[in-house]
């Protein structure tokens, strides 16, 4: 793979407020543990809200792109641009509990039985229902969606250059693949979080992750497949 540096000032500026927030996670979680775990990233700490940005910020990236390429790509390149969107939003969702503690105070919203009984933390969201043994988190948040991440940042990239129909099936379905230095960011951010004490350093990876991820949809290694100006009109 060809070595790239991030270009554009507002990557370069992203990239360092990231890792040194990341940075700074480190030092909290070995300096104070409970501030860490309780207020750093906790419930409605400053990284799970800035997670939430960069959520919001993928989501409404992607459909933006579909509505000005809509004239000019199929639609299954159209669909996928739509798709993304609604997971970027189903995260954000995921992420504050479908705003449940924002309801709650407006409101006096009480949480749904059945989330009382089978969520484990008696929140309205998804990733955490357990079933018997049978956890959502770990087993898809967790082991799946790790495993999809390798292979996306990975493997995925060095199909997309050795083999042609991989790259025909990729930009068909608008996938933004990462540049060598998108890469690198995650595996740095990877090694970070094992620096991290105590058990949130999951938090750590899904900020991180998320800015990650914005910043490859921002600036993709296809680039040309989501800019107009590389379409003939």
């Amino acid at each position: 793979m060809k070595v790239d540096y991030p270009r554009k000032i507002l990557e370069k500026i992203t990239f360092v407020l990231v890792f040194a927030l990341c940075l700074l996670g480190i030092y909290y979680s070995k300096t104070d543990l409970l501030f860490f775990e309780s207020k750093y990233v906790g419930e409605d700490g400053p990284l799970e809200w800035l997670t939430v940005v960069a959520l919001f910020g993928g989501s409404v990236l992607c459909w933006y792109r579909a509505r000005i390429l809509k004239p000019f790509r199929q639609k299954r390149f159209i669909f996928g641009l739509y798709l993304a969107s609604i997971v970027f939003f189903f995260g954000l969702g995921e992420e504050i509990s479908w705003g449940q503690r924002i309801w709650t105070a407006l409101f006096d919203f009480q949480v749904p039985e059945f989330f009382q009984k089978y969520n484990s933390q008696g929140e309205t969201n998804i990733h955490n229902l357990i079933f018997g043994s049978f956890k959502i988190n770990k087993i898809i948040f967790g082991t799946f969606l790790g495993i999809a991440i390798v292979f996306y940042f990975l493997i995925l990239p060095v199909l997309y250059r050795k083999q042609e129909k991989v790259k025909e099936w990729v930009n068909s379905w608008a996938l933004p693949l990462p540049k060598v230095y998108h890469i690198v960011a995650y595996v740095s951010l990877a090694i970070i979080a094992e620096f991290i004490d105590g058990g949130k350093k999951g938090e750590i990876l899904e900020f991180g992750g998320s800015w990650i991820v914005l910043l490859m949809i921002f600036e993709p290694y296809n680039r040309d497949m989501f800019s107009r100006k590389s379409i003939e009109r």
